[in-house]
């Protein structure tokens, strides 16, 4: 190109061709060559120097052309065999060059792997790859990412950047795990650092911010989708594996490999991080942009500051996002403390959230359920509600509330649930909880009577008393014993006294 270039600049300014030969050692024929060329593209020797470069582009595109199409080669004949189905070939999904040849060899392909890229760059021309510059407005977006740094102490470290687009202006923070909840304090940690909240934060598609990756709906993770819900911005994944679209804070993960981690040592993660918050505040602020042609700090404190959104005046309670099942007691288990939620989600797989103060369970996204956070372990966290009718009956009618509703009924109903209930046990208590509610279907007056009757026999058996009741033996006359005496006494069944007996045996024997 220089060549031609030349050729054609000392030819308009009336350089012979046999000293532009001895100036440029090339022959004459190729210098007639490129004459004539040009002025089939219009040279005249009015153009202008603009015109003279345009047109030595041309020539020398032309000679390209000419020269890939005359040139013979045995190749290039025969890949012209082989052209619709290197064609069709370069449609497939992630097909490359080598997979080509190897395909094609494997059909009888005999040229070299280098001729087959030639002859697929002549004919199948493609576009260079091309980026956009994106004009950003003060305080509407910030970048990040995770950069992984090498070993600190033996354990994995990683460099967690934001960088505001408008500025430049950057937080760094090292840290161990790149899981969602140091994701999202670190978070917390750049939005303090800048005293405000960007517009929208654009981010990679790392688990800890995106669940599923997709280029139109993807799905946030549940922590950093509340995070985003609590400061006001929004969370703005990238195309899946284009960095080039987080331009600006991949620019800072070199800055920082360069300058924070090369060739320097640290003894800890704490002195790492105070590091680079100076690196952030007093170095690199301090340089000026190539881009913006100013120095970040000054544009952040000038333009950006005043346009980030204000910080909550609560701090974030931040979550904890798990799954679980929940058992037949109507129970879920989190960190060994138990929490019930209600009857018909037993079986199921719920989603819960475990924040500072409470515990909250999710069916298909719904709220079913909040627990103050219990601590330590082996506590239970159990609103009866949950439970189904019969097995609230069970627990809501202990053994105090029993004696106080047969109290309420009468005093032989009072007396055989207190005998009953005596020993404590459970058993009793579904006895006692059984007779009361034989005064729902009978009436409290007709469970009274068939509780005296019993009680004369000294039967306590729950079946006997349903069966006085349902044989309507309870509405036999009972009113000539009074049921304070017939309950205290120590007779039994007898109801006439020893002495008329025995006067009687005295008499027969006489």
């Amino acid at each position: 190109m220089a060549e031609i270039r030349e050729v054609l600049y000392q030819h308009h300014h009336g350089v012979t061709q046999r000293c532009i030969e001895k100036s440029l050692g090339i022959s004459r024929m190729s210098i007639r060559k490129y004459i004539s060329m040009a002025n089939g593209f219009g040279y005249t020797s009015d153009s202008s120097t603009e015109e003279l470069e345009g047109i030595a582009i041309k020539v020398h595109n032309e000679i390209i052309t000419l020269s890939a199409a005359n040139r013979p080669s045995k190749s290039k004949q025969e890949l012209k065999l082989y052209h619709e189905k290197i064609e069709s070939l370069l449609s497939e999904r992630w097909i490359t060059h080598q997979q080509i040849y190897r395909i094609l060899t494997a059909q009888g392909l005999a040229t070299s792997r280098r001729s087959l890229s030639r002859y697929i760059a002549h004919c199948f021309p493609t576009l260079p790859k091309a980026t956009v510059h994106l004009l950003t407005k003060p305080g509407h977006e910030a970048q990040v990412d995770y950069a992984y740094v090498g070993l600190i102490n033996n354990k994995k470290t990683y460099a967690f950047i934001m960088t505001l687009s408008h500025s430049r202006y950057r937080y760094v923070e090292f840290v161990h795990s790149q899981d969602h909840l140091s994701w999202a304090q670190s978070h917390i940690n750049a939005f303090h650092f800048f005293g405000g909240v960007p517009h929208c934060v654009l981010l990679d598609n790392l688990k800890s911010g995106v669940l599923k990756a997709d280029i139109y709906d993807p799905t946030l993770n549940e922590t950093y989708s509340e995070l985003a819900r609590f400061y006001g911005f929004i969370a703005d994944p990238a195309k899946a594996r284009t960095p080039e679209h987080k331009g600006k804070v991949e620019r800072s993960v070199q800055l920082v490999k360069e300058q924070v981690i090369a060739g320097m040592h640290y003894d800890n993660l704490a002195a790492l991080n105070a590091f680079g918050r100076d690196w952030c505040t007093n170095k690199v602020a301090h340089v000026v942009c190539s881009t913006t042609g100013e120095k970040p700090v000054d544009v952040f404190n000038n333009e950006e500051i005043a346009r980030l959104k204000p910080l909550p005046s609560s701090a974030f309670d931040m979550p904890i996002w798990t799954e679980g099942q929940v058992h037949r007691d109507h129970h879920f288990v989190i960190s060994g403390n138990f929490y019930s939620v209600p009857t018909q989600y037993i079986g199921s797989q719920i989603q819960i959230r475990v924040g500072l103060k409470t515990v909250k369970a999710y069916a298909n996204h719904a709220l079913i359920k909040t627990h103050v956070r219990q601590q330590g372990k082996g506590q239970w966290a159990t609103d009866p509600g949950d439970y189904h009718k019969s097995a609230r009956f069970y627990l809501e009618n202990s053994a105090e509330v029993c004696i106080a509703n047969a109290n309420a009924i009468g005093q032989a109903t009072e007396h055989m649930t207190t005998v009953l209930l005596a020993d404590g046990s459970r058993l009793a208590l579904r006895k006692a909880q059984a007779i009361l509610r034989l005064a729902g279907i009978y009436g409290n007056e007709r469970l009274e009577e068939a509780c005296l009757r019993a009680l004369l026999f000294d039967n306590y058996s729950q079946k006997s008393l349903k069966k006085i009741l349902e044989e309507g033996l309870d509405k036999k006359n009972t009113s000539t014993f009074s049921t304070r005496r017939e309950i205290e006494s120590n007779t039994g069944a007898y109801l006439r006294p020893a002495s008329e007996y025995t006067s009687t045996m005295e008499a027969h024997y006489v």
